[in-house]
Parts: structure tokens; sequence; C-alpha cells
């Protein structure tokens, strides 16, 4: 199966990618307690894969996650954007990311996510799903659509929620992984893709990182 990391291109970059899939992610990640990376970890995956495509340097998905578990950023659900963006940038953290963050609220113009993607070459933190954090890094128009490329921590390609809205695959990005019934008893094995374009229409509930001006 697919370990922690895979080292590959996306979008023409080289980039680490965190496999959140691999159940090695034991770095503690807790509300009350309880969680770690691999179970909850999907917005700090996803604030290191943005980093890395804005600055080119690997981020250590640890530190960022006790970073916001410090400061606020640990939710009952995982990851709270609002207040992981609006302590990175109290504590003058956000330079070494590459971005700036005029407004961490969630917002869901997707005129305006576009742009920022497409023209100003920015990134976001969204959803494609509720409940599931990914980045976005990259825009095109092909034949007349927008399309957005996603970097997902849980290369969720072929989820029933997205499949349909998915128009390629980066097949370099291919994770394989254990599936498991609900009692824990491995059943088969499974692929699907960590880096992969959607219709602009699909992402919402994002949160728009200006790049920093070189």
């Amino acid at each position: 199966m697919t370990g922690k990391q895979l080292a590959c291109r996306i979008g023409g970059k080289d980039m680490t990618y965190n496999n959140q899939r691999c159940r090695d992610w034991t770095h503690p990640y807790q509300w009350e307690g309880e969680g770690n990376l691999h179970d909850s970890g999907c917005g700090i995956f996803s604030l290191c894969h943005i980093a890395q495509w804005l600055t080119g340097k690997v981020q250590q998905p640890e530190a960022w996650a006790d970073f916001a578990c410090t400061y606020g950023g640990r939710g009952d659900d995982g990851t709270d954007r609002p207040e992981l963006l609006s302590a990175i940038i109290r504590e003058g953290r956000n330079e070494e990311l590459g971005f700036c963050c005029p407004d961490p609220s969630l917002q869901n113009d997707k005129d305006k996510l576009f742009h920022l993607i497409y023209d100003l070459h920015g990134a976001a933190l969204c959803n494609l799903r509720l409940g599931h954090i990914v980045a976005l890094v990259d825009a095109r128009i092909v034949d007349g659509q927008k399309q957005l490329l996603v970097i997902d921590s849980y290369s969720e390609s072929a989820s029933d929620k997205v499949r349909n809205s998915v128009c390629e695959v980066l097949e370099q990005t291919a994770i394989s992984y254990d599936i498991r019934n609900d009692a824990g008893l491995v059943t088969g094995t499974g692929v699907s893709y960590g880096a992969f374009w959607v219709d602009a229409q699909l992402p919402m509930n994002f949160n728009l990182l200006e790049p920093l001006q070189k």
C-alpha cells in the first residue's frame, strides 16, 4: 500500500504528497483527547500542500498540527480553518507559507475563487463535499469549461460525491489502499488519485489565499 508520502509531479511541480489514507500518520491531532493526523488531518495536509505549491518548500504536517492545537485551529470535527488561518496571520507565520489571507472566513463566490487561482495564481482551502478539506492550487479553461486542480490528501477522486465532476486524474498520484469492512477486516485493495481536475462549480466553503508579492 502507498506509504505516508509520495514524491510526484503535480501541475509541473515536484511535490511531496501527504497520503492521509496511510494509517502510519499517528501523530496526535486531538480534540478532547481523541484524534490523529490519519483520521482528522485533512486540513493540515491541505495547508502543507498549498504552502509547498506556493513556496517550493516541504512542510511538516506534525508541526502544523501542533500549531493548530495550540492556537485554536483544531475543532470538534477537524480543522477550524478560519481560526487556524487567523492564528497563522496573527503569529506572523503566513510568509513562510507563501500567502496572505485578508479574510479568513468561508466564502462561496465561485467567480472570485476562479479569478484568484487563474489570474492571480493564488490557492484555496475548500470542501468538495461537506466534512473534508482539500487544496485548490491551479486553474484552467478547457473547451469553455472552467476547471480547478485539486490536491486531496484522502484521494477521493472516486467518491460518489465527487467523481461525476472529475475532468481528469493525474496518473502519477495513484494511491493504493486497503479496503476494510465494518469489523476492520481487509477485504480487498483500491486505487484512487491524490490530484485531479474538477469542474470549477464543485468547490464550496473556501478560504481564499492570495500569493505573496515577490
